[in-house]
């Protein structure tokens, strides 16, 4: 069993990196990827723990593109993430999104919202902060019984909608992971929402940037889905990979290391997908 699409407390996730091998140890999965959003700070933790094991560990991380609908995110397999042009572009995002989220803290004490830093640190754990922690907060704090009523009645309108977007343009972004000896993989593309031409001609478009895979294999894509893009993967000549987007046992409870939701992602690829995965890095 291979997981090619995982997050740790690094970004959003719940487990620590060595907590995450070891249950991917434990659930015999032979090759792990972490894939934090926009940080690479729990690869360094991952790659001194797995060392030793029984386990190929993978460098990974994910990246948010702009797109016209839906979202679109690139992760990056095989990284070198001491690339100094990696390091600088992170940076980057990281003081836009702190400059975001001392925004988002001031206008909701605004309203009425009692939210600080500390607390959403303690929340994140780690230098990340994003929109899932103030989710999180306000859970925790009974603001709202579920999670999306924080994006539909404040991220996703005005004045918060209208704030910095943190992603850059996708050939930006599949050059930021070329340049850093990565492998691009457009990521569950159904979340892009587009038909099935548009999507066709996206791909097109982007592996023209550098695109060099797609996650055909997603838990929250049916098998129908998951069929297509393995279709559109062989037709255009790109890897085809397979990924939980595991984040841990309370974050999207249903997502299950290595087997997705109700094993939907469990084939007799796996040995195929690594190998050229592994042949195209070499």
């Amino acid at each position: 069993m291979i997981d090619l699409h995982t997050h740790t407390l690094a970004s959003d996730g719940e487990l620590t990196p060595s907590e995450l091998i070891d249950l991917a140890l434990k659930k015999n999965i032979k090759a792990l990827a972490i894939t934090d959003h926009d940080t690479i700070d729990g690869l360094e933790e991952a790659i001194k723990y797995a060392k030793d094991k029984d386990i190929l560990f993978i460098p990974g991380i994910e990246l948010k593109a702009r797109c016209e609908t839906g979202q679109m995110h690139i992760l990056g397999l095989n990284i070198d993430y001491e690339n100094f042009n990696l390091q600088d572009k992170l940076n980057e995002l990281l003081e836009k999104r702190n400059l975001r989220n001392a925004i988002f803290i001031r206008y909701f004490n605004s309203i009425g919202f009692n939210v600080s830093l500390e607390e959403l640190q303690r929340i994140s754990g780690s230098l990340v902060i994003g929109k899932p922690h103030f989710a999180k907060l306000f859970l925790e704090k009974g603001y709202i019984t579920n999670k999306e009523v924080i994006y539909n009645n404040y991220f996703n309108r005005e004045p918060l909608s209208k704030l910095v977007n943190l992603a850059y343009e996708p050939k930006a972004v599949l050059e930021l992971i070329r340049k850093s000896n990565g492998t691009a993989i457009l990521a569950h593309p159904q979340t892009l929402r587009l038909s099935d031409t548009a999507l066709e001609e996206k791909i097109k478009e982007l592996i023209g940037y550098g695109l060099e895979g797609l996650e055909c294999y997603h838990s929250n894509q049916t098998w129908e889905e998951m069929q297509k893009f393995r279709l559109l993967a062989f037709k255009y000549q790109l890897l085809v990979t397979k990924g939980s987007d595991y984040h841990g046992p309370n974050v999207k409870s249903d997502i299950m290391l290595g087997t997705g939701i109700n094993n939907n992602i469990v084939n007799n690829e796996e040995n195929i997908i690594l190998s050229k995965l592994l042949r195209r890095k070499s």
